[in-house]
């Protein structure tokens, strides 16, 4: 892999013993915020269930679907599409105890990576946690999406394997693996 595609971003990480939680504080607000982009895949499903070791009670999500620009502007059947994704992460949230009203659902046109950054940044998100697909090759391991997120993007990026899932005996260094 090469070293410009790997970023390694050093921030606060507090275990809360209590609550069996991670948390990672944005400086100037104390509240954790997570970005979700999501394609309506089961990858994408998989990396909001992971959020359940990470986030608690106090997390705002921000929920996103990035439409390809094709220059014609948002159609019905789009953004009715766009909606039905981003219903079925916040569902997958809720599910997990999270509360509704702190998870946004934002449906932007254009260049993914770009968008997913653009909309990390104008949130001032603390961590985007993204699903991958595991084929072969750097880009189709991580997805072409994924790869130039993680080299453009300042913020901390958790990438999360297909089928991954959080065992009790795991949880503890989920995000240790991310900032080793």
């Amino acid at each position: 892999m090469p070293p410009e595609t790997l970023k390694y971003v050093l921030q606060p990480v507090y275990y809360n013993n209590d609550s069996k939680h991670f948390n990672i504080f944005n400086s100037n607000e104390g509240v954790m915020k997570i970005l979700l982009p999501t394609d309506g895949s089961v990858y994408s499903e998989n990396a909001a269930r992971i959020t359940k070791k990470i986030g608690n009670e106090d997390t705002e999500f921000i929920v996103l679907h990035v439409l390809a620009d094709k220059g014609m502007g948002m159609k019905s059947w789009q953004k009715e599409g766009a909606d039905y994704i981003l219903s079925s992460i916040e569902n997958i949230l809720v599910e997990l105890g999270f509360d509704s009203s702190k998870i946004q659902k934002v449906v932007e046109e254009g260049n993914a990576p770009v968008q997913i950054v653009d909309v990390a940044n104008r949130y001032k998100v603390d961590l985007i946690v993204m699903g991958n697909q595991g084929k072969s090759g750097l880009k189709k391991i991580l997805g072409s999406v994924t790869s130039k997120v993680l080299e453009i993007s300042d913020r901390l990026v958790l990438v999360v394997p297909p089928n991954y899932t959080l065992s009790q005996t795991d949880k503890t260094s989920v995000l240790a693996q991310v900032l080793q």
